[in-house]
């Protein structure tokens, strides 16, 4: 029986301030579903934040970035047999780490654009791809913070050390031009297609987190088929993750109407911008039911 909720949230990641967001809005569905709420702010080291863990009986991480999503929060929570929700470790740190998602994603059949893993420092590696435009990425961060797309070898620098400022890993993509779209799960369902139409060029920080910058399409209109098709990727890459609670699945649909797969998301975002909401609305679900649904299908 969970009387009391701590909502984890704050952070150092480059998402601090989506994370503060994310967990003003599910502190406030949590205390209208009648739970007693303790906000626990991380500012540095989460060891200082055992006492308050140790006063709540289920965990509600709205980090995102860094430790709240790469296994580090979940393997803490799970020493001290606290529950919470989404994803447990192994997932967590394998949806963190887009090069490791890709390959398991290739592994099993899954179509997403060729890649390379390269570090920035590392001078005997050569940062010239075969061909252009691509996508520079750091390999372990989200929200778009450190992402270029670089259509000549003379934008390559540039867009490396912004890379390299969020991740020492970086990651060189096929860029592949079409439609983005994001598929959200909860449980073993899959909810309704979005389409993502930013007003920039790319869905970056600002088309993401800032209202009028984009605009939202759900559900997607594309055949019932395709949609059929991309949302049974998305639950089958949720599955081969070993993801649990829910997580939403990026694609780009290319001009051909194919899917390519980018990553997938243990802990997206619950601001009042964010997809999966918008996700669960289209299927009737209204915010604070979203959120006792996470809690009731995550890790009890």
């Amino acid at each position: 029986m969970i009387s009391k909720i701590g909502i984890l949230t704050g952070g150092v990641s480059a998402e601090r301030e989506i994370s503060l967001k994310s967990s003003d809005a599910v502190e406030k569905a949590c205390r209208e579903l009648g739970y007693a709420v303790e906000l626990i702010i991380i500012d540095g080291n989460i060891q200082k934040i055992i006492p308050e863990l140790m006063r709540v009986d289920f965990v509600f991480i709205a980090l995102h970035g860094g430790y709240g999503e790469n296994g580090v929060i979940q393997g803490l929570l799970e020493s001290l047999n606290i529950p919470y929700n989404g994803s447990g470790v192994l997932a967590s740190s394998l949806g963190m780490e887009k090069s490791l998602t890709k390959q398991l994603a290739k592994s099993h059949n899954i179509k997403t654009p060729d890649w390379n893993v390269l570090e920035y420092l590392d001078e005997s590696k050569d940062h010239r791809p075969n061909k252009f435009p691509v996508v520079v990425k750091p390999s372990a961060d989200g929200s778009t913070v450190g992402l270029s797309i670089v259509r000549s070898q003379s934008e390559m620098e540039d867009a490396m050390k912004l890379a390299d400022q969020y991740d020492g890993k970086i990651l060189i993509e096929d860029y592949i031009e079409g439609r983005e779209l994001t598929v959200t799960i909860i449980g073993q369902q899959v909810y309704p297609i979005v389409e993502i139409i930013p007003k920039h060029n790319i869905y970056d920080y600002e088309c993401k987190y800032e209202k009028g910058m984009s605009e939202y399409i759900c559900p997607v209109a594309i055949s019932e088929e395709l949609t059929s098709k991309i949302q049974n990727s998305a639950l089958y890459i949720f599955n081969i993750l070993q993801c649990n609670g829910y997580a939403r699945a990026d694609f780009i649909l290319d001009k051909n109407n194919f899917p390519w797969f980018l990553e997938i998301n243990t802990l997206p975002g619950m601001t009042t911008t964010s997809l999966v909401p918008k996700s669960a609305m289209a299927a009737g679900i209204s915010f604070n039911d979203l959120i006792k649904m996470i809690i009731n299908k995550s890790v009890i």
